[in-house]
């Protein structure tokens, strides 16, 4: 995986808010319809059931590791979001719930939970969190969310597969006639394909405005049950419309973006046939591919809509509800830290230089970097695996090595700083190759990665182990615009104009 200067170009969609909003289908069941006489934890089953999407919640982290810019450690806080959330899942008694909290190197608002039970927070939330209780109340949404199994919907899973299929499309036909495609093509595409990863399954689910409603009801049940105030659930609802407001023009910026990366009327696919037809198919694709993520986040409540809708549940089953203190003083010997300050300031930072690195401006994005370095920033993923990839496009290969070393060093190391390294040890080494494989398995096997592992298996002659991962690679993500390969490969795959209408049209 040679990383060049488009690598920098998926971390601004994913900063611009693929955390903080809904990109997937908004029409899917909730199972078991529930009476609204009586308070959601009343009515559901006490006995959890391990949703569909699961791969449990070890590989589940892991897989988040590689996602975006990673996770962040910082043991203190979550040793303490940790502990909130026992108290929840006691007070739900409810057995068997799995799952831990992280925090996801990001700076927008909100927090989602994985088929696994795992909540990710975006680190930003540190900042905007006053209390305990507006904490618990983020992990009781999420929380919620687990409990109901929202991530099993069928249609949640169809439309995942829908928006990729569409980026599949693109990556066979932007080859055109001569069967080549653009070094900066491929990087274009790999970034899309991370950046649909992560805003559309594996951290951010787009849940229904049914399901949303009742994660913001159970959420309240759950966090009276626990002995919080449930007023912190409205107080994080008052937060999310503000950030909603602030950030739409930032939305409508990250749509754009997302038309840019589809390439809608984009002249280099006017000179063949079949780029043509793809073209034309895209300047259509306003119901389809170029704004099929912005047409979903229509169909999604404002936070507006869900304090009015959770008013009158609470107005209804909790009108004696008691208002205990709110607690500060824990949250914010945490949220105001030294520690807490200092990795914040360091993650902008990053994202700063980022964006200056996609801009072409070396120099000021090497300035930045360098200033993101502080003892609480020097092994997080989020720096590391940033400044190696500055480095690499620079050509630095000594200064590459240092940030690996210290990446690799790092609590949450992504699977990317691995492939790096396997790279730079020998590709056609079987022993690193091996070794490669086995961390790919620890990892979760992320489907963006299995090229990267299927490549390095074939020039090390590992053939059984190679012909493994394309035929478990194609049995599971075809269709679905995660490359199996090489290009001869990857060319059987069946990602024709047929294919993707019908998908459309499911």
């Amino acid at each position: 995986m040679n990383l060049r200067l488009p690598a920098f170009c998926a971390t601004a969609i994913l900063l611009a808010g693929c955390v903080g909003s809904a990109t997937q289908s908004v029409r899917s069941f909730i199972p078991g319809q529930l009476a609204a006489d009586q308070p959601v934890l009343a009515q559901i089953n006490k006995d959890y059931s391990v949703g569909m999407l699961a791969i449990g919640p070890e590989a589940d982290r892991y897989r988040n590791q590689s996602m975006g810019l990673g996770l962040v450690s910082h043991p203190e806080a979550e040793r303490y979001i940790n502990q909130q959330l026992e108290r929840l899942k006691q007070a739900s008694g409810i057995s068997g719930l799995p799952g831990q909290a992280y925090l996801f190197a990001d700076t927008v608002f909100g927090g989602k939970a994985s088929p696994d039970g795992n909540i990710y927070i975006p680190y930003a939330m540190l900042q905007d969190l006053e209390s305990t209780d507006e904490l618990a109340a983020l992990l009781a949404h999420e929380l919620a969310h687990t409990i109901r199994n929202h991530n099993s919907s069928d249609l949640f899973v169809q439309a995942q597969k829908k928006a990729l299929v569409g980026a599949s499309l693109l990556a066979n036909y932007k080859r055109g006639d001569s069967g080549i495609t653009r070094a900066s093509d491929e990087k274009l595409i790999e970034n899309t394909f991370a950046a649909l990863m992560v805003s559309d399954g594996f951290i951010n689910p787009g849940w229904t405005r049914r399901q949303e409603l009742e994660a913001d009801r159970l959420g309240f049940d759950l966090l009276i049950a626990a002995g919080y105030n449930g007023d912190a659930m409205f107080a994080l609802l008052d937060k999310m419309a503000i950030w909603e407001e602030r950030n739409a023009t930032a939305q409508s910026q990250r749509n754009a973006l997302i038309d840019q990366l589809f390439m809608v009327n984009d002249p280099e696919l006017k000179k063949n046939a079949t780029g043509e037809l793809l073209g034309g198919l895209l300047d259509k694709s306003a119901t389809t591919v170029g704004s099929f993520v912005n047409r979903l986040n229509q169909n999604h409540d404002g936070a507006e809509k869900r304090y009015d809708s959770l008013l009158s549940y609470v107005d209804m089953h909790y009108p004696d509800a008691p208002t205990p203190a709110l607690e500060t003083r824990n949250w914010q010997a945490i949220s105001k830290s030294q520690k807490t300050r200092q990795i914040w300031e360091g993650l902008t930072t990053v994202v700063e230089a980022r964006e200056a690195a996609s801009a072409g401006k070396l120099a000021e994005a090497e300035k930045l970097m360098r200033a993101a370095v502080n003892p609480h920033t020097n092994q997080q993923n989020f720096l590391r695996q940033s400044f190696y990839e500055l480095r690499a496009v620079q050509g630095q290969k000594s200064s590459m090595q240092q940030n690996l070393a210290l990446g690799l060093n790092g609590t949450y190391p992504s699977l990317a700083l691995h492939v790096e390294q396997a790279l730079q040890k020998g590709a056609a080494d079987p022993a690193t190759t091996r070794h490669l494989i086995s961390t790919f398995d620890q990892y979760g096997r992320p489907p963006n990665f299995y090229q990267h592992v299927i490549t390095m298996a074939d020039a090390s002659e590992l053939n059984a182990d190679a012909l493994t991962l394309f035929a478990e690679c194609t049995a599971k993500y075809l269709g679905e615009g995660v490359s199996c390969g090489d290009r001869e490969a990857a060319a059987k795959s069946d990602f024709s104009y047929d294919s993707l209408m019908q998908q459309f049209k499911q």
